[in-house]
């Protein structure tokens, strides 16, 4: 079953993030969209390709019935065939909870791929503003504004600027356990070792986050090229540099059981 798995996550990912290729091929062009990734981040892309791969090699047992199995790949090729990516997302979050049922390790990362651009966005939109405003209380603060909701209000006359999912330090916060959860299956090491490692790393994610929306928020001028310009990819990068170090060169090794 390992193989089908692994080609049902690659399609079932591949659904779901090819909106946001394809407008970044129409917005950029093919060789801007090749070296960012399409929009989609490294650490997800790694995680993915290390999943499906480790998932074709993994002899994953037979857990469930024979027809629950048919079950699980008929509700999967729905979703899939369903063109919105959402629908891939939840068709990706089902083989991560039949994976969990054979390999804890690999099912408890195959569903947390999901999380990123999907159920973090989704958990923040049913819990509202109060989740992002806290991006917004501290930059507004520091740079000596006002604050409503998610939104910092400048006093010098310029424009609110919104806070949303996408710049906010929860979304860091999710590719930095993302990559946490992969290189711990790549090191076999339990994602529980070293929880002031892990820490470390997020305290660097969220203060990073902060530093550019502090910029942003401050000095209007920076404001486009911290968003959509090279600038804003340079700290992307920092930002991505710092999840994979902290991630990966964690100290010390277990074999997991």
């Amino acid at each position: 079953m390992g193989p089908l798995y692994s080609i049902l996550i690659l399609c079932a990912f591949g659904n779901a993030v090819f909106d946001d290729i394809r407008k970044t091929v129409v917005e950029d062009g093919v060789v801007p969209a090749m070296l960012t990734g399409g929009d989609v981040h490294p650490v997800l892309i790694f995680s993915v390709l290390w999943t499906a791969w480790t998932v074709w090699r993994a002899p994953l047992d037979a857990a469930l019935p024979r027809w629950a199995e048919r079950a699980i790949l008929i509700a999967v090729a729905l979703f899939l065939y369903i063109p919105l990516g959402w629908f891939s997302w939840v068709a990706l979050t089902i083989l991560g909870i039949r994976i969990l049922l054979s390999d804890r390790t690999l099912g408890m990362l195959c569903i947390y791929l999901t999380v990123p651009k999907f159920w973090g966005l989704m958990t923040v939109m049913a819990i509202g503003t109060p989740v992002l405003s806290i991006d917004a209380y501290v930059t507004a603060l520091a740079a000596g504004y006002g604050n409503s909701g998610n939104f910092v209000v400048p006093g010098d006359g310029n424009d609110p600027v919104l806070i949303l999912w996408a710049c906010s330090s929860f979304h860091g916060i999710s590719y930095m356990l993302l990559a946490w959860l992969a290189f711990s299956a790549v090191k076999k090491i339990s994602p529980l070792r070293y929880p002031g490692w892990l820490a470390l790393g997020l305290v660097g994610v969220v203060l990073i986050n902060w530093a550019r929306l502090f910029a942003m928020i401050r000095f209007m001028d920076l404001y486009e090229p911290l968003h959509h310009g090279m600038a804003g990819e340079v700290v992307g990068l920092v930002t991505t540099l710092w999840m994979i170090c902290f991630a990966s060169a964690r100290p010390g090794r277990e074999v997991r059981a």
